[in-house]
């Protein structure tokens, strides 16, 4: 009885234990069931991530690319170069003259701005005489009855909104001027700054240091070509700096990233290696600071357009406007509307065309021209140094020999005030 007792129990315990093995296995299967469900949910979330951005990239890639390829227009492009002019005495005679209008006029046609505005014009004069060979033929009754009237009356409408169309081009023309001015008086300080550090250069830097010298004028010329090239597009450094920088200086400066950084920190590094006294090398750097604030405003303006909310608004309230005007003006006009439609649309998109020409200066402004003009004075300072030199050094020496004779470190006597301010001799007192 006690060993069948017994038996019972083990089978018991044994079955109870068996049971806790069979429920923990199936907990933890339950278990790692659901983590490999939640695994594959969440990858399966980022497989369709990744398929969304893949297919949007595959979209937006080709549409982005087309559209700058469809917007550039390589005609008006190519013939920004045209308008860096320099003006000689010449030139401002003739742009003075009284012929200026007949002149002007005679021009129209050759006239860029013209050739700019050639598919906007000739749209809205196709539709002017759209309107008029449509009123023409409805009011001739060739057209059938029920032809309605195209045109309307919208003088008060116009003359309201003409008001509004004229604030927004008198902004975007000013704007635009003040941008090009402020790029011109920059490259102004620019030239200026470069011959007054090699000024210097020639004037601090020992005589006997003929290769630093020469050093100082090969990166002072470098720097403003070097910007030029790097406010543009398609420049060719390398060939633009050919005779100015030794062959392996050019491969150096290639193979920086920020080529006006690069001459800059080459001209700061002659500066600091330059046996002058302090107050010489403060002068110096303070030319350099100058240069590099002002290529920072260079690349500010390049990089910083007129918000662009306000041009594609000025260009859609201008379109429109021009789009309604034969509408309204062919009862008062009659077939006259369809020059009065060009003049007009050619007077007004001119004004917007020359605020966006421009709106970046340096495809425009002569730099190449204000580059020379920095390399020719560079070039002859260092020429005609030795000569000064000794022009001068007559005059100084005798000066110096004035000073040491006086004995009072000044080329001038001591006046009575001198000796009044004179610190007193106490070992003589005493």
């Amino acid at each position: 009885m006690i060993q069948l007792t017994s038996s019972r129990c083990a089978s018991s315990l044994f079955a109870t234990e068996l049971h806790q093995r069979q429920g923990d296995r199936h907990r933890s299967t339950f278990t790692c069931s659901r983590l490999l469900a939640r695994d594959e949910r969440a990858n399966l979330r980022t497989l369709q991530h990744s398929k969304v951005t893949h297919r949007l990239a595959i979209r937006c890639k080709p549409v982005a690319a087309a559209s700058v390829e469809l917007d550039k227009d390589p005609e008006k492009e190519n013939s920004r170069k045209y308008r860096r002019t320099v003006f000689t005495f010449e030139n401002w005679a003739a742009h003075r003259s009284q012929k200026r209008y007949q002149r002007h006029l005679l021009a129209l046609l050759q006239s860029r701005i013209v050739r700019g505005l050639i598919q906007p014009l000739g749209g809205l004069t196709a539709l002017a005489t759209f309107v008029a060979v449509y009123e023409s033929l409805r009011e001739m009754h060739q057209l059938p009855a029920f032809a309605p009237d195209i045109t309307f009356n919208l003088t008060t409408p116009f003359s309201s909104t003409s008001f509004a169309l004229s604030l927004l081009l008198v902004f975007r023309t000013n704007t635009s001027y003040s941008r090009w001015n402020e790029a011109r008086t920059l490259w102004g300080g620019i030239t200026n700054r470069s011959r007054d550090l090699v000024r210097q250069a020639i004037t601090y830097v020992p005589a006997e240091e003929d290769e630093l010298i020469d050093m100082y004028k090969r990166w002072t010329i470098a720097y403003s070509r070097t910007l030029m090239c790097h406010l543009r597009e398609d420049e060719d450094l390398a060939k633009v700096l050919e005779g100015t920088l030794r062959p392996e200086e050019i491969k150096q400066l290639m193979s920086s990233a920020h080529r006006p950084n690069y001459i800059l920190l080459v001209l700061s590094e002659l500066i600091e290696h330059t046996d002058i006294v302090t107050p010489e090398r403060f002068r110096m750097d303070q030319n350099l600071t100058f240069l590099h604030d002002a290529h920072g405003a260079c690349e500010r303006l390049l990089k910083t357009p007129i918000p662009l909310s306000y041009t594609r608004h000025t260009s859609r309230f201008l379109i429109i406007w021009l789009t309604a005007m034969p509408f309204t003006l062919w009862k008062s006009c009659g077939l006259a509307m369809i020059p009065a439609t060009g003049v007009l649309a050619f007077l007004l998109l001119a004004i917007e065309e020359i605020g966006v020409q421009i709106e970046e200066p340096f495809s425009i402004l002569p730099l190449e021209a204000i580059s020379e003009t920095i390399k020719g004075n560079c070039l002859e300072m260092r020429s005609y140094s030795s000569d000064i030199k000794k022009l001068v050094s007559p005059v100084a020496m005798r000066s110096t020999s004035n000073r040491n004779g006086n004995g009072n470190g000044s080329g001038k006597k001591q006046s009575a005030d001198d000796h009044a301010f004179a610190t007193p001799d106490i070992s003589s007192t005493n």
